[in-house]
């Protein structure tokens, strides 16, 4: 059984991103998957103010990654 837990494990996220995700309350594949990308990237982008490389298509990219690992 995999961890579902590791952010880090799914293609686009580096522990970098898997950090920030984490602070915002996304600690897990799981969680990720339920999410709206929009509202993903606005939600780290008040936390943590613009992030370079952070568009609402990569976070789309992360939700889709975490939909299909471990499936």
């Amino acid at each position: 059984m995999a961890v579902e837990n590791d952010l880090a494990e799914l293609k686009g996220i580096g522990p970098k991103h898997a950090a920030m995700l984490k602070e915002i309350g996304v600690d897990s594949i799981k969680e990720l998957r339920h999410r709206n990308a929009a509202k993903l990237k606005e939600t780290i982008e008040e936390r943590h103010g613009k992030v370079v490389g952070l568009s609402e298509k990569t976070c789309q990219t992360w939700i889709d990654e975490a939909k299909t690992h471990g499936s």
